[in-house]
Parts: C-alpha cells; sequence; structure tokens
C-alpha cells in the first residue's frame, strides 16, 4: 500500500476519545533507542546509507490525519555516529531553522547549523587537519509526498556575495557528507570550514542539480549578490550568521590561497570576456569612437516611439527625462549580439529600463 492510500484508509477510522494521548504515550516510549538500535553499519564519510528504523519516524493521529515527525539535527548526527555534534546540535549555539523550499520534484528544507571546533571527527582535507568547522543539516523529500528511494543529482554547497562562485564553495572549503535516507527522506550532515569568518558578507548555501560552481549555474550581480539561474533547480537559502564574528583578514587568507580568481564576475563582462577571447568585434570596432553616444541616442529614440505607440510602457529614462546610462552601463561591458541583418542587438534585463512586469527590453541597432 503506497503512502496516500494508507493516509485514506488511516482517515477512514473512527479514533476513540483518548486515542491522542494514548498514542503520544506509545511515541514517547518508542523514541528511546534500544541497543539493538544503536547498533549501525558503519557509514563513509561521502555518501551513505542508513538502517530503516521504525522508532526514528512515526505518523501521528491528529484531527484523523496523520504528520510525519522528522529527526532533528541532534538525531541525524546520532545516525551517523557523532557524538560530539549531537551534543552541538542541542547547545544555545545551535541554530533551529526548518526553512523549507520546494524546487522542481524536492521540497529541500534547512534544519539546523552549528560552528564551531573540535566538533567532530578530524577531517584531513590536503594534508590539513581542520578542526574549526559549520555543520549544518538538510532533509530532501519529494514534493509530492511520495517516498524517495535513491539519491537524486544533487550537488550541496555554500557560496558568499562578494566572492567568485568557483573560488568560495564546498570544492575548495574542505567538504564532507554524510547521507542516509529514512522513511523516504533524504537526511544530508554537510561539514566545511568554519564559515563565520564571512560573517560581514550575505553568505548562502545552495542544494541543486549540478556540479562545481559556475557560471553556468549561478550569477552574479554587480555589488555581489549570487542567485541561482533561472534554468538550475535549486535552492538557495541565506544562512543566519553573527556578524561580529566576522574575520575579513581569515576570510581574505582563505580566498588567496586558493590561487583562483575571487572577485565576482557580472554577465555584462562574462559577455565582454567571451567576445575579447573569441575575437569578436567590439561595440568601438563597429560603431566608431563614439559608440556610446550613437547608442544612447538610438535607443533614446526607440523608447520614445515606442512609447507613443504603447503608453502603457513607460520607459524611465523618458518618464524622469534622464539619460540612458543612469539606468544602465554603455560601455565595453555592454553585452550584445549582431543579427543577420548585421544589426547590433542590445538587451536589458526586466527591469532595468522599464517595470519588469514588461520583461526584458531589446533593441536593434543599425551600424552607422
Amino acid at each position: 500500500m503506497n503512502r496516500r492510500d494508507y493516509r485514506a484508509a488511516f482517515d477512514a477510522v473512527d479514533f476513540s476519545a483518548d486515542f491522542e494521548e494514548r498514542t503520544l504515550q506509545r511515541l514517547a516510549a518508542a523514541g528511546q533507542p534500544s541497543e539493538k538500535e544503536q547498533t549501525m553499519m558503519h557509514m563513509t564519510r561521502m555518501k551513505k546509507t542508513a538502517l530503516l528504523t521504525a522508532a526514528a519516524v512515526a505518523l501521528l493521529a491528529v484531527s484523523v490525519s496523520a504528520a510525519v515527525v522528522w529527526l532533528t539535527p541532534a538525531q541525524v548526527a546520532d545516525r551517523v555516529e557523532e557524538p560530539l555534534l549531537a551534543e552541538a546540535f542541542q547547545s544555545e549555539d545551535a541554530i533551529v531553522l526548518d526553512e523549507s523550499v520546494t524546487a522542481g520534484d524536492y521540497q529541500i528544507t534547512l534544519a539546523g547549523m552549528v560552528s564551531g571546533e573540535d566538533l567532530s571527527v578530524p577531517t584531513e582535507y590536503n594534508g590539513e587537519i581542520i578542526n574549526d568547522r559549520t555543520y549544518a543539516v538538510f532533509r530532501v523529500a519529494r514534493a509530492d509526498g511520495e517516498p524517495l528511494t535513491d539519491y537524486p543529482n544533487l550537488s550541496y554547497s555554500p557560496l558568499v556575495d562578494g566572492y567568485h562562485v568557483r573560488c568560495v564553495n564546498a570544492w575548495t572549503l574542505g567538504t564532507t557528507t554524510q547521507q542516509f535516507i529514512e522513511d523516504g527522506v533524504i537526511y544530508c550532515l554537510f561539514d566545511c570550514r568554519n564559515l563565520e569568518m564571512f560573517a560581514d558578507h550575505p553568505v548562502r548555501f545552495a542544494i541543486y542539480e549540478g556540479g562545481i560552481p559556475n557560471t553556468d549555474l549561478f550569477s552574479m550581480a554587480e555589488d555581489g549578490t549570487i542567485s541561482l539561474r533561472e534554468s538550475v533547480v535549486g535552492a538557495l537559502f541565506t544562512l543566519p550568521l553573527d556578524e561580529s564574528k566576522a574575520d575579513p583578514a581569515a576570510a581574505q587568507a582563505f580566498v588567496e590561497s586558493t590561487g583562483l580568481v575571487w572577485e565576482p564576475v557580472t554577465d555584462a563582462e562574462l559577455a565582454a570576456q567571451e567576445q575579447e577571447a573569441a575575437g569578436a568585434d567590439t561595440l568601438e570596432s563597429l560603431c566608431g569612437v563614439n559608440y556610446r553616444s550613437y547608442i544612447v541616442e538610438t535607443i533614446t529614440m526607440q523608447m520614445e516611439n515606442r512609447m507613443e505607440k504603447d503608453p502603457e510602457i513607460v520607459y524611465f529614462p523618458i518618464r524622469e527625462d534622464r539619460p540612458l546610462t543612469d539606468y544602465a552601463a554603455i560601455d565595453e561591458t555592454t553585452a550584445f549580439t549582431v543579427d543577420e541583418d548585421g544589426s547590433i542587438v542590445i538587451t536589458f534585463p526586466a527591469g532595468t529600463v522599464t517595470d519588469a512586469a514588461h520583461g526584458q527590453q531589446t533593441f536593434r541597432l543599425p551600424q552607422p
């Protein structure tokens, strides 16, 4: 019988008045693990399959419905034989979140996190023992309620606004993960170098379909803000770190130690780099040294014409009588293409030059 059929049958039962109280008493008793239940299979650090234990997840009837009792972060640490970490997850320093996001077929939940020294088995990364680490527990379930029986192709990675996604991520931070499936839900214990050194920046945690973080999976805005690209299935959480624990010097030393480019790169800069690498034409080579003036004047004229034809679309530079360059950069980083007619095509993201509800705005300019 699947979960839906079970629930339908369960809801049809006529429960006695004291059923809920008796059920809670039985669950409390079942929550005390026996010696047999404490004996677990040895698990490797990188991916683990857990024993399914009946006491871990129970169905509780409340108002004639069933609800899943999730494992707490401390219980997850116990399941993977990390007793010190289990204690840490019950301490005042731990943060309980239970923040959920639906992404594609999955409901992903950040259950809790804790940071500190010597909370777990020492981790070696590139010959270095790293004892000061951040630990986070996640749950992954199917959004439709059906049980998961295998691990989906999901990656887990911290990211930090203001730093390139290739520089600060799970692969450079010496990450390990321990996972198991119980009652159709994936529990993941993730750990890496202590992220508190970055606490003066927004620190994200991404769970997504894909591999090593790169600019095909994530975009970086001019202010360094990182976001998932629309085509990527995943969730992006913001970790509630204590800004007072930030260590800018340690953070800078770390990013420099990677030997990677650490400054964020915007989509416009990526486009310019790609054009340069391919030996492609530039706006200056196509339009001359005065290309900025030509582009600004031509696009402004097209905006005026469009507003006359469709008054519902109001362009900011026209409405506010300000230059286009107050809203969008027109320089060597401006992304463009050349269509089959030889016209220059420039597209501004939604919300750049008009209300976001009107979507992205594309302008075609004949070469002068």
